[in-house]
């Protein structure tokens, strides 16, 4: 080859480096701006390319040049070292982890008809109880199984220390500490005879019979060997109704005495008690003695439950559980009474006549369903605020804008979406909105629910960068009583089941196994 020629050659392979470059140059620019992931790899390779033309320019250019097989060999090599150093890198930081590295516990995946049960509190435990009858409680990031069968009923205590296993003939509360389990996981327990009828702190009450003589006992369970107290009970009862959960206004059949317990899986904190002669009365814990006045009579319509003050309700540090009542009179229309030892804290004026389906949950009562000569399903609620029936939030809400979905509902709070593109929290007594959050609703339909005061929703997760997947959601964890963001991810898999769980915490079903997720 003559000189003239590789001189040629040399300005023929920088001009094509030259090219090269700037067409590297322009795909980083047109992948940024239109956030396409084929320009940003292809600019990684264009300059890969671009860097060996040069280098092999550069080296044909030299006295004591290589011979060509080694110059196209340290070419090439520079080539794919520069492609591969532009690429991999950023491909890596757009990856999308799997859930799995980001959980606190995972177990095996929940599948239909398991029961999941929880407490609002933080770090409270997480009660399992599958359909064929085994049972896990998530305490922590340990996972600890509890011997149990399709028909035990199980309850966590409203602190969260104890789990109560009722047979129907006897009951058993473990202690839910794990250092004090025995070599092969099993908690510390004891067992007495009877159906648990409230538990709080360390005293429980249990109703039991013998040859057709009932009774009502209390015990100490840190000296269980003897009952604080014991007082002859009705022969003919009936249990109490599941708090939080929608039923209908007049009952076909009275519950049975676990078939609340075995809804909520919580144990209430206040001992109730119906007496065919009387109707329902609230039980002294220490004495076991009637509380106050006749909550409801027998032959009343009513719906009764121990729930929960709702938030900002009370002070705080003085807050007491509250036992709720909501009465159906011959027409359908609604009076709904909350009473704090045995004494009326307030009650409301009756609700338009109709067909209602009712849910005592948090100091309030929340109905469904319509009035009479009307087929329009529509909301109302009985609150601490109010002596008269409301739409939810009142006329807080009916200033705010229209709702594009609503995730769910409780006693204490709304959580829905707006067409602006937001996230929003409402007390559904007053409709003060108590956090907002920005939503991504660009293609991707938001989806979620609220359970245990805990928000779970997901939506589109825009794409910031052209290397990162296109079909990657985003998944949020909430805390609904302050809007706090406890767990945050994108995610790439596909999500079977989502349910969420107290403390801002969330059950979610992924490739064959169910990760807790959240603080």
């Amino acid at each position: 080859m003559t000189a003239r020629a590789a001189g040629f050659d040399r300005t023929t392979a920088f001009g094509a480096a030259v090219v090269l470059l700037a067409l590297a140059g322009i795909c980083v620019l047109l992948g940024s701006h239109f956030v396409l992931g084929a320009l940003r790899l292809a600019a990684g390779i264009l300059a890969g390319l671009g860097v060996g033309v040069t280098l092999f320019a550069v080296l044909s250019g030299r006295r004591a040049r290589p011979a060509p097989r080694p110059r196209i060999l340290v070419a090439a090599g520079a080539a794919l070292a520069t492609a591969l150093a532009l690429t991999v890198p950023a491909v890596l930081a757009t990856r999308v982890d799997p859930l799995e590295d980001r959980a606190a516990a995972g177990l095996e995946a929940l599948a239909e008809g398991d029961a999941v049960h929880s407490l609002p509190g933080p770090d409270s435990p997480v009660l399992v109880h599958r359909a064929e009858g085994a049972a896990e409680v998530l305490i922590g990031s340990g996972v600890h199984h509890v011997d149990a069968t399709t028909h035990d009923v199980l309850a966590l205590s409203a602190d969260g220390q104890r789990l109560v296993r009722a047979t129907g003939a006897s009951t058993e509360v473990l202690l839910l500490d794990p250092t004090a389990s025995d070599p092969e996981g099993r908690f510390p327990s004891q067992t007495f005879e009877g159906t648990p009828l409230a538990l709080a702190g360390d005293r429980i009450v249990l109703r039991s019979c013998t040859e057709g003589f009932c009774r009502a006992s209390g015990f100490d369970l840190t000296a269980p060997e003897e009952p604080l107290w014991v007082v002859s009970a009705s022969a003919e009862t009936r249990g109490t109704d599941p708090a939080g959960v929608e039923v209908p206004a007049r009952a076909e059949q009275p519950p049975g005495l676990l078939d609340a317990l075995r809804t909520t899986g919580v144990m209430p904190t206040v001992p109730l008690s119906f007496d065919p002669g009387q109707g329902w009365v609230q039980l002294d814990l220490a004495t076991g003695f009637p509380v106050g006045r006749i909550i409801a009579g027998p032959e009343d319509e009513c719906r009764i439950a121990a729930t929960d003050e709702a938030v900002g309700a009370a002070d705080p540090l003085h807050a007491s559980p509250l036992v709720l009542t909501v009465c159906s009179a011959d027409d359908g229309a609604l009076t709904a009474t909350a009473f704090r030892d045995g004494a009326v804290l307030w009650e409301s004026a009756p609700s338009p006549a109709g067909d209602w389906s009712v849910r005592l949950d948090q100091g309030r009562v929340l109905a469904t369903g319509t009035e009479t000569d009307s087929t329009a399903v529509g909301e109302i609620i009985a609150s601490e605020q109010r002596a008269d029936w409301t739409a939810p939030g009142g006329a807080g809400m009916e200033q705010a804008a229209a709702f594009t979905t609503r995730i769910g509902i409780d006693g204490a709070a709304m959580v829905v979406t707006n067409p602006s593109g937001q996230l929003l929290a409402y007390e559904l007594a007053d409709g003060a909105n108590t956090w907002t959050l920005p939503l991504d609703t660009s293609g991707t339909e938001v989806r979620g629910t609220l359970e245990a005061g805990t928000a779970v929703v997901m939506d589109g997760a825009r794409r910031e960068q052209p290397l990162q997947p296109r079909s990657t959601r985003r998944l949020r964890v909430i805390d609904a009583a302050t809007g706090e963001v406890t767990f945050e991810a994108r995610v790439a898999e596909e999500i079977d089941a989502v349910r969420a769980v107290g403390g801002g915490r969330a059950l979610v079903t992924v490739d064959g196994q169910t990760l807790l997720l959240g603080a």
